[in-house]
């Protein structure tokens, strides 16, 4: 079977599977990104998320940690949900609304890359989903699957930004997508006006010490500052992005909402360990940790106006 041949049917055999979109990309120096990096964590952005701060030549180089690579694909899978709202004021952000996205997209890939294996003899692949040092975004956009919106999340034209990034890194050769070199409308800065925390210091740029989302997932103090309503993750930047629609909730087949979804305030007040390591175990919300979760409640300070 020719190169060509062979990159249709793996990008019609992870259609297949249910990612909703996928391109190819070779493993390209990222040095920009690198530098970015640098200045990024310079600035204290990260927070207390040192992991950013590991790997960083990795990060530049993917052949450092696998020479073998000649081809990287990138899938990315929506996570829209049909359920747009939960029930209560203590909102939570819509990856947050269904099963871990880690194990769910991990079994996908895992399915994509065992075909690759069969078809391929001796071929080697390897999965990558938010956990691995790769700059997952620019690869992305290199693989033709969008843009870096101005809140810093990649964006595709026809999915939005509610999408999960995953991917393989592999030995055999395939035909590399075009970068299609898109960019958010000039005048448009409704994610930076948006947000309530002023985490996105100017297009481009995001302060994750001060977002949000990071403050309710990844800050392990007691105590913190939270203007929003938002006790899991944010959505806000992206709800209000022209390129996210309703009609894009038919597109989510793998992400159903959690009882929690449709949790009445009383419901998330009066939550208890027991019950939240038997609904939650298998969500994001085991990341958060019961401890976590019942500060942000305590803490959200919109809520208790």
């Amino acid at each position: 079977m020719s190169i060509n041949d062979f990159s249709l049917v793996i990008k019609n055999k992870a259609l297949e599977l249910g990612f909703n979109a996928v391109g190819f990309t070779e493993p390209k120096i990222k040095k920009n990104e690198k530098i970015f990096l640098y200045k990024y964590l310079q600035n204290n952005y990260h927070g207390q998320m040192q992991f950013l701060s590991k790997n960083t030549d990795v990060r530049e180089n993917i052949k450092l940690q696998y020479p073998w690579v000649k081809s990287i694909i990138v899938c990315l899978l929506s996570y829209y949900p049909k359920t747009t709202d939960n029930s209560s004021k203590y909102k939570i952000s819509y990856y947050v609304y269904g099963n871990d996205y880690h194990i769910i997209v991990k079994r996908l890939l895992l399915l994509l890359a065992n075909y690759i294996k069969q078809e391929k003899n001796n071929a080697k692949v390897k999965i990558f989903c938010d956990t691995s040092p790769i700059f997952e975004k620019s690869y992305a956009v290199d693989a033709g699957l969008g843009w870096i919106g101005k809140n810093t999340l990649l964006i595709n034209k026809d999915l939005g930004s509610f999408v999960f990034i995953g991917g393989l890194i592999t030995d055999v050769e395939l035909i590399y997508d075009s970068n299609k070199k898109l960019s958010c409308p000039e005048n448009c800065n409704l994610c930076i006006q948006s947000c309530p925390s002023k985490a996105i210091k100017e297009p481009y740029v995001l302060d994750a010490s001060k977002c949000v989302s990071y403050q309710t997932i990844e800050n392990k103090t007691k105590n913190y500052y939270n203007n929003s309503a938002y006790i899991a993750g944010c959505d806000i930047c992206q709800k209000v992005c022209p390129f996210n629609k309703e009609e894009r909730k038919h597109l989510n087949i793998f992400f159903n909402p959690n009882k929690y979804v449709f949790w009445e305030d009383r419901e998330w007040q009066n939550l208890n360990k027991i019950t939240f390591n038997n609904i939650m175990k298998y969500t994001v919300f085991k990341r958060v940790g019961y401890n976590r979760l019942k500060r942000n409640i305590e803490n959200c300070n919109f809520c208790n106006l």
